[in-house]
């Protein structure tokens, strides 16, 4: 990210096409891991979910039985 708002910088104040797809291509970059970290997070978010939905339907039946 830091690395991400030098570039942006340095585009600003130089004006080259160079530094403007450096911008681009560290942007790119950001948005990927972004989407990464995200989609790793959801994952983890609804397994635990069906985990905890499973484990609950056990207990659930353990009572109704008894």
């Amino acid at each position: 990210m830091i690395e991400n708002k030098k570039a942006y910088l340095r585009y600003l104040t130089t004006r080259y096409e160079t530094d403007k797809l450096e911008y681009k291509r560290l942007v790119a970059i950001v948005k990927r891991e972004t989407r990464k970290i995200k989609k790793q997070c959801w994952e983890t978010f609804v397994s635990r979910i069906e985990h905890d939905l499973h484990v609950r339907q056990i207990n659930a039946y353990k009572i109704i039985r008894n």
